[in-house]
């Protein structure tokens, strides 16, 4: 079984730090230094200066951004600009934001989920990471002892049960409520402390696999720093607070919730040639070139609307500059099954991003799967057709978003989708809730 429980979570004290939207960091981690300054130009207790703190030349054994953010934590909480709530509670916390004319809303019950190996019948992996990061958030972890953000674990619940019960609660009057500085997301949050609705929800995750779509390293470093931990504490009983971490429980069925496309843009060595890739793609997919009446950010809206299917067959659109892009349909759904990963399930082999990898990017443009400097991604369409405009890319291609359906099957081979195949929109902000493992 998932299994939950409340806490009394560390909240902003408005009446310490000011206006709590200034304090509130945007939704990713690794920000660059530009963007760090004007934060900690913001609010003099931004979380960003915990969760992601700047580093500098002088910085030593002693001295660096964990030590800091160690600091920072320890001095917010004696302050009282940080405040433990005095009750156990799981709480609610819903986003809302209007872009590009739609309404995304993500609504999230937040709890403390007891640590267990990936891959168990309770939680489960949905794409493949990379190495490089659990060093930062373990050095970040063990300086802090706190989850400064939540890890988003999607559930498919059949009933709706907890998703009724969820929109039950969210009649009554928020906690906390305000609107990111950066993008305008409106946010609000509710403590749950009735014990009854408490247990509701903890019975009700018993029976519920979580798939975890963002913050699966953060996942894995919370077991090492449990292990390390437990090493150390011969009286270790399981029920120690760095046996558990902060998670945000995510309703598939959650109206306005939105598991987006990651897009890919790509820089060829050599240049992009569109006789030869025609000429080559054709072996596998359906071409067709579509013009389109201007050479604008609104192409990408096209190019999605162009590629959108409802049933389980690939199609994604390449743009590489101009007045027109081309919409590719694979021609043999079964082919990289049959002829190149028989090994690996037939949902695995339906994924788009991986006919994308091995019939695009490994067969046609000659690059290997470790291609980071070469190919990049992105939620943001507009963002990738910017770069292709301004030559920082050569072509863009704009991918369908995975279905349900889809992680439920390929996690459930024991599979992991390829890295950066799915995101969910929106995704928690950082300082709304800081659980200490104290």
């Amino acid at each position: 079984m998932a299994n939950i429980k409340p806490f009394r979570g560390y909240r902003y004290n408005s009446e310490k730090c000011g206006d709590i939207s200034t304090v509130i960091a945007p939704t990713k981690y690794n920000i660059d230094d530009d963007a760090k300054a004007k934060l900690y130009e913001l609010n003099e207790y931004n979380a960003v200066k915990i969760f992601d703190g700047v580093s500098y030349d002088t910085d030593n054994e002693d001295e660096n951004k964990y030590t800091r953010a160690r600091d920072y934590l320890q001095q917010w909480i004696k302050d009282g600009v940080l405040q433990k709530d005095e009750e156990d509670a799981i709480y609610l916390y819903e986003e809302t934001i209007e872009l590009h004319g739609n309404t995304y809303r993500n609504m999230t019950y937040v709890a403390l989920f007891e640590l267990e190996e990936l891959g168990s019948e309770n939680i489960k992996t949905c794409e493949e990471i990379r190495e490089m990061s659990k060093k930062d958030r373990f050095e970040l972890l063990s300086a802090t002892n706190a989850d400064m953000s939540m890890i988003t674990c999607m559930y498919i619940e059949r009933d709706k049960k907890l998703l009724n019960l969820m929109n039950k609660l969210s009649q009554n009057e928020p906690d906390m409520e305000f609107d990111s500085v950066d993008d305008s997301m409106h946010q609000r949050l509710w403590k749950i402390t009735d014990p009854e609705t408490i247990e509701t929800i903890v019975d009700g995750f018993k029976s519920l696999p979580l798939y975890i779509t963002d913050g699966q390293t953060r996942y894995e470093t919370c077991m090492m720093y449990r292990n390390y931990m437990r090493a150390n504490n011969p009286l270790n009983t399981g029920k120690e607070s760095y046996n558990y971490t902060m998670v945000s429980l995510v309703n598939s069925n959650s109206d306005g919730l939105e598991i987006m496309p990651v897009h890919r843009k790509i820089k060829l060595p050599r240049g992009f040639s569109e006789e030869l890739f025609i000429a080559m793609a054709q072996e596998h997919f359906k071409i067709e070139k579509i013009i389109v009446d201007s050479q604008d950010d609104s192409i990408t809206e096209t190019m999605k609307k162009q590629i959108a299917t409802k049933k389980l067959e690939t199609r994604f659109a390449l743009y590489h500059g101009g007045d027109y892009f081309y919409r590719l349909t694979l021609l043999d759904n079964d082919f990289i099954k049959k002829e190149l990963l028989p090994e690996m399930s037939k949902s695995y082999c339906g994924l788009d991003s991986v006919v994308l990898r091995k019939l695009v990017i490994n067969d046609i443009f000659n690059i290997e799967d470790d291609y980071d400097d070469l190919v990049s991604t992105s939620i943001s369409s507009t963002q990738c057709f910017k770069d292709v405009k301004e030559g920082k890319a050569d072509v863009m291609i704009v991918l369908n978003p995975v279905k349900t359906e889809q992680i439920e099957s390929v996690t459930a081979a024991g599979e992991k989708m390829p890295y950066h195949s799915i995101s969910i929109y929106p995704k928690p902000s950082v300082g709304v809730l800081v659980n200490l493992k104290d």
